[in-house]
């Protein structure tokens, strides 16, 4: 009888324990995955800001054309930087300059940018014969007339550093303890029409800001690269609340398809990502 009453005693206790040993493996299952992989965030270069926006920012700010580029740039990577770390342990050269250090300097100067062709998701492994360099150089006759290809594709802005400077990533894993290198190449903010009758007048435009970034690994292979837009009402001209409020946004979209690029490079059949928090995606009015 004892006997019998201590086992339906410590039975349930068993399982309660042998739950709770699950639930802790499964989640030091998840914190292992995410945090084997360390980032190094490289910001655009001073040159790489292309805005529609500068006057308004000025009127709205008082601030210099180069205070206005440095605070969309500290921005951008403060946005990256809060969202990547997250997830993964993050380094940015940005954020935490050291006196002296000439990296970033080093690193524009390794690289090499050239416009390349998007590719999304739902066009991989589309053919875009029609727009070959050798193709878009031949010029032809047609009814008497001289024709041009045009190229109407969408391109970002690239980079490359394995034929240029192929010891530039093994150099910052050893001096950073990093594999992973996100490079922001560019950010264009523009005023586009709100509908379709192409009236910009205050009304009835907004904002479009759009990141080209590429993210390689220490074998120097692209796990993603392309372009990542949002919008943001006409009337927000600060770059602080631009940052916080819609630069967010965009680094949103970059963690989901770093984690894409990771399941595929390591084999995994790629699923919708998960990141540690919740976001707001903010429409632009």
């Amino acid at each position: 009888m004892i006997c019998k009453n201590l086992k339906s005693i410590f039975l349930p206790g068993l399982l309660i324990v042998s739950f709770s040993l699950s639930a802790q493996q499964n989640k030091d299952t998840a914190k292992s995955t995410l945090i084997k992989h360390k980032i190094l965030l490289v910001p655009f270069k001073p040159t790489m800001l292309m805005s529609d926006i500068g006057k308004a920012v000025n009127k709205s700010t008082n601030l210099s054309y180069n205070k206005i580029v440095e605070a969309f740039r500290y921005r951008m990577d403060l946005a990256i930087y809060n969202t990547l770390k997250l997830n993964y342990s993050t380094v940015s050269l940005f954020q935490t300059p050291q006196k002296g250090d000439t990296t970033l300097s080093y690193i524009y100067s390794a690289v090499s940018y050239k416009y390349d062709l998007v590719q999304s998701h739902d066009s991989l492994g589309e053919s875009h014969a029609e727009f070959d360099p050798k193709q878009q150089k031949e010029h032809f006759m047609h009814n008497g007339q001289l024709q041009v290809p045009i190229d109407y594709s969408k391109r970002f802005m690239n980079v490359s550093a394995a034929s240029t400077s192929p010891n530039l990533l093994p150099y910052l894993n050893k001096k950073y303890n990093t594999d992973i290198f996100v490079f922001i190449n560019e950010l264009d903010i523009k005023n586009v029409s709100n509908n379709a009758t192409e009236d910009l007048n205050q009304s009835n435009f907004r904002r479009e800001a759009t990141v080209h970034y590429t993210i390689l690994n220490l074998q120097n292979h692209y796990l993603t690269k392309g372009i990542l837009t949002t919008y943001f009402p006409y009337s927000v001209n600060d770059p602080k609340i631009i940052g916080e409020q819609y630069f967010t946004i965009i680094a949103h979209s970059m963690m989901k398809e770093l984690i894409r690029g990771l399941q595929k490079a390591d084999g995994v059949k790629p699923k919708s990502p998960t990141i540690n928090h919740k976001s707001t995606v903010t429409k632009a009015k």
